[in-house]
């Protein structure tokens, strides 16, 4: 079955969060391993050959490692969080079923708070309180604070950080591919893959979301180099 445009867009939406923050992560991840080798191994022009190879082998590893660990911490974290939503959800439901006294109290007060008169808060509630599978889900939002994760689907979600984090994360290490490069080169060619892949992140979040483009990069930019300049720093430190 082909994926048409709009529910293409509307999958990227619903994932945009992953997304984000797996590109993001991938990128400073794998900046670092580079970091840390060009402030030590790769000062010296006689190891380079087996330089970019040890920076091939780290980066990889530890792109795969980590974006594995990425995914899979993501997807056990929705499904925690579905379970849990879950156990508080027929804890509410069996409370409603007993006693709604103080629920009915709660429910109106809360209403009160978001700017209900207390006649429209007591109207809201009665109509609540005739469909008690909305009002659960209405007590564990506006009650425990707790979105319904139910529609969120665990796999895909951690499916998405790992993708994301191994696609952005992986531009960085593209110069040390080619074995013609001095370091000096391959460190200048990493620095300027590493901020294109900030620059593609913040195109794709425009075309997500279709806010500003320049506000979209630069926030990316931003956010993505502090993370990356401490990183080298770190790396220069260690070297």
């Amino acid at each position: 079955m082909t994926t048409t445009p709009t529910r293409l867009h509307s999958t990227m939406t619903e994932y945009l969060k992953e997304i984000i923050y797996g590109g993001v992560d991938g990128i400073v991840t794998t900046f670092a391993v580079v970091a840390g080798f060009s402030g030590a191994a790769l000062e010296a022009d006689n190891t380079l050959q087996l330089s970019f190879m040890t920076v091939l082998l780290f980066g990889l590893a530890n792109l795969f490692a980590d974006g594995t660990s990425m995914g899979l911490g993501n997807y056990l974290s929705v499904k925690s969080e579905q379970e849990l939503f879950t156990i508080l959800h027929e804890k509410e439901g069996a409370l409603l079923a007993q006693d709604t006294t103080a629920e009915r109290v709660l429910t109106q007060r809360i209403l009160q708070e978001k700017g209900f008169t207390p006649p429209q808060a007591q109207t809201l509630m009665e109509l609540y309180a005739q469909n008690p599978a909305y009002w659960t889900d209405w007590l564990l939002q506006h009650k425990h604070e707790m979105p319904d994760p139910r529609g969120v689907n665990p796999l895909l979600t951690g499916l998405a950080t790992l993708v994301s984090f191994l696609v952005f994360g992986s531009v960085s290490l593209i110069p040390f591919f080619f074995d013609g490069l001095t370091s000096q080169q391959a460190w200048y060619g990493a620095c300027a893959a590493t901020v294109a892949a900030f620059v593609l992140l913040g195109v794709l979040k425009w075309r997500i979301l279709g806010e500003q483009l320049l506000r979209s990069v630069l926030e990316l930019l931003l956010i993505g180099g502090v993370s990356a300049v401490v990183a080298y720093m770190v790396g220069v430190w260690l070297g």
